[in-house]
């Protein structure tokens, strides 16, 4: 278990999540967190503990990127350590293409937790370390509300850090 060999798992990883994301494939994006699953951006956290709540913030996620006719994901893998035989933990970078254009304004940084599991590597936490409206803050702040209120959604009126949902 050398740093090596855990930063090709976690490549690999992000290659492949990626590709299901940015394809639309709800299914095989599911098939990669596991639950319970924390995501957390530098405003909101929240914590996903059912299978119906992980399909809506993905598919959340996936409509975001299409509205932006984004077609490309590419994720690099920074750093990655075994934190124990079923325990990874990684940072990483994204970056969004349109068209064969980088996009600057959506590229963001990550840190990840991937769990072994009976059938793979899974998402057990993800933080990402941006503060600009990208599509994962917006879909984090989307459900942040929805953890707190059921059907409120964030208006002209919640500022930044208003809520946190934990």
């Amino acid at each position: 278990m050398t740093p090596d060999e855990a930063h090709r798992v976690v490549q690999d990883f992000l290659d492949r999540q990626g590709e299901a994301t940015i394809a639309g494939d709800i299914e095989r994006t599911l098939d990669w967190c596991d639950l319970p699953c924390t995501l957390e951006t530098m405003e909101y956290k929240i914590v996903v503990e059912t299978e119906e709540e992980m399909r809506a913030v993905c598919l959340s996620f996936i409509e975001r990127l299409k509205a932006k006719r984004l077609t490309h994901m590419v994720r690099r893998c920074l750093e990655a350590t075994f934190v124990d035989a079923d325990t990874l933990s990684a940072t990483y970078e994204t970056r969004y293409i349109r068209e064969g254009t980088y996009l600057a304004d959506e590229q963001y940084l990550g840190f990840v937790v991937l769990l072994r599991r009976e059938t793979g590597w899974k998402i057990s936490s993800m933080q990402f370390a941006d503060e600009t409206d990208t599509s994962v803050n917006q879909t984090v702040r989307e459900r942040s509300f929805e953890q707190i209120d059921p059907g409120c959604a964030p208006g002209p009126t919640a500022g930044k850090g208003s809520f946190k949902a934990s």
